[in-house]
């Protein structure tokens, strides 16, 4: 059996080559302090029926406590860290099967994982398998495992637009899906793809709508003006908002 060892790779690996962005509140630094708990080789891992309990931590909201969000989020694929929770990964399964996409954008790489896991999905579910382009500043992080035929990693610093390759987001297939996983200058970024987008094309953005600020709220109303609707179907499926992207599953009209 192959235990996963993604974490800790990608921990040894952002120490090296980042230390300068090992922020507490950075990107690479929340990704350190969840290697620092998650460890698919603890001895503990594998436990006698008997000696575990029967209390449940789901609760009707996503995320309610510390230990439900690390057992999510420690989700590896292949290996490799892919930080999506199950009900995400079910639905980006459902949306490119439905979608058919031509062109997967990823903003925000880390170890490479959700990538390849996207590159494997897209050869499988879709009749004209398409490209996936993963982009980020840490491009050092990124596993020499992850590599599929379909996928390619961009070193891009997304805190300014203007370092995108124009020219390759214009020659890009549609139907497109773009997942904003990097956390940076969201909207800027929304703005500038959505020049790119056609209709029909999805953009989904994750984490951040769960806080619901006046940022976020003011943004959302931006993604409106911009002629996108909410696809309720993925926002909803297992519950109201049960998702890591909540009012984020975005298709442009």
């Amino acid at each position: 059996m192959r235990l996963a060892s993604g974490y800790k790779a990608f921990s040894e690996t952002a120490h090296k080559n980042y230390p300068d962005q090992l922020t507490p509140e950075g990107n690479l630094g929340w990704a350190i302090a969840l290697s620092s708990v998650v460890n698919a080789d603890r001895s503990d891992r594998f436990a006698r029926p008997s000696a575990r309990g029967w209390t449940s931590s789901l609760h009707p909201k996503i995320f309610p406590n510390r230990s439900t969000k690390v057992g999510v989020l420690a989700l590896t694929y292949k290996g490799l860290m892919n930080v999506k929770t199950p009900f995400d990964l079910a639905l980006y399964t459902r949306l490119i099967w439905e979608l058919q996409p031509r062109t997967i954008l990823e903003l925000g790489s880390l170890q490479g994982g959700s990538g390849l896991w996207f590159a494997d999905h897209l050869s499988v579910l879709c009749e004209k398998p398409g490209e996936v382009h993963s982009f980020d500043l840490n491009s050092k992080c990124i596993h020499e495992n992850a590599k599929h035929p379909l996928l390619t990693f961009h070193q891009v610093d997304l805190s300014d637009v203007a370092n995108f390759d124009e020219n390759l987001l214009k020659r890009l297939p549609h139907p497109w899906l773009v997942i904003d996983d990097a956390h940076v200058q969201i909207f800027s970024i929304f703005s500038y793809l959505n020049h790119f987008l056609a209709s029909g094309d999805y953009y989904v953005i994750e984490d951040n709508p769960m806080n619901a600020d006046k940022e976020i709220i003011d943004g959302l109303q931006l993604v409106e003006q911009s002629g996108f609707l909410i696809d309720t179907y993925y926002t909803d499926a297992f519950g109201s908002n049960l998702t890591c992207a909540p009012n984020a599953w975005l298709r442009k009209s």
